[in-house]
């Protein structure tokens, strides 16, 4: 396992879906901070890639990264009751009479130990169609067992969408903030578009978001937007951009295999294999270079919260 330090951050949650971590007293020069953003592990499935869930959880917590689930954590599908459910699915330690209490049991075990980086986990629709068949809530079970394990950790379970609000306030009092909104995602596959369409669906109706973060078609990419708006500041009229971010963050459930067969070869045959992956998410530190609004010559620098986006693989 990697490094194990305090977090440097601290997690409140608002309601069911808002989140917002701080950061504060820290130096400017070379300020940066990580994000895990993470989405669809079906970890209980026995497709779950568990050893690259750890590869990432474990540099997570070398890079003092906070750690984000957008759903789909659990899969859920192998109860008896259930009409999908197949003894293939299902790994060997979760064969008990409560199949439920031990997936839940098993996976709080796995996640424990990087809980204290874990700000929120949120739901997917494999948790929600758990939610309305059996009444009980599988995103609240995990987080309370998870942290009746790891005491440090101030993980909340969010909602199928939501938003995360970051906040860092610098040694010298100047203080930043950052927004993403997160959704598990909805429909198909999307085999050709591979749910590039969804970003300018969600440009739609959301506002105000420095990055969106979506999952359950397993697809992963991202799509730069960038929206223009009119500024305005002691009378002096500016048109400017603000760019938006649409990030879709891949699965760690490796359903294609080797291509012989099963659900995902016989139904989504046309899109094929999809990418095990997460996304890493670094914000930093930019300066804004603006003339002097009075003519002359002057420049200042304005500071702003800039990231970069990279695939964890």
């Amino acid at each position: 396992m990697g490094k194990t330090r305090e977090p440097s951050f601290t997690v409140a949650h608002h309601g069911k879906n808002v989140h917002v971590v701080d950061v504060t007293g820290v130096p400017m020069r070379g300020w940066q901070q990580w994000f895990l953003i993470r989405s669809d592990a079906h970890h209980d499935n026995a497709k779950c890639r568990r050893d690259l869930e750890k590869k990432h959880l474990d540099e997570a917590l070398s890079r003092n990264a906070i750690i984000i689930d957008l759903g789909d954590c659990l899969d859920l599908m192998q109860g008896k009751a259930d009409r999908r459910q197949s003894k293939g699915q299902l790994r060997s330690g979760q064969l008990a009479a409560a199949y439920f209490d031990r997936v839940i049991e098993e996976a709080a075990e796995f996640y424990a130990p990087y809980a204290q980086n874990w700000a929120f986990l949120g739901q997917g629709n494999h948790e929600s169609a758990w939610l309305a068949h059996h009444e009980s809530c599988p995103t609240t079970h995990l987080v309370r067992a998870i942290k009746m394990l790891n005491k440090g950790s101030q993980m909340g379970a969010g909602g199928y969408g939501g938003y995360l609000k970051f906040r860092v306030r610098f040694s010298n009092n100047a203080c930043l903030t950052w927004t993403m909104r997160y959704y598990h995602g909805s429909g198909g596959g999307a085999p050709m578009s591979m749910g590039v369409l969804d970003s300018r669906r969600m440009f739609s109706f959301v506002e105000g978001c420095d990055v969106i973060a979506v999952g359950h078609n397993h697809q992963s990419n991202v799509v730069g937007i960038a929206r223009e708006y009119l500024e305005t500041k002691n009378g002096i009229y500016e048109i400017r951009q603000r760019h938006c971010d649409f990030v879709r963050c891949g699965t760690y459930k490796d359903d294609w295999g080797n291509g012989h067969g099963g659900w995902a070869v016989e139904k989504m045959g046309s899109t094929g294999p999809t990418p095990l992956r997460a996304k890493w998410l670094r914000l930093h530190l930019q300066f804004e270079v603006h003339e002097n609004h009075k003519g002359s010559a002057k420049q200042h620098g304005q500071p702003r919260l800039a990231w970069d986006i990279l695939d964890a693989q």
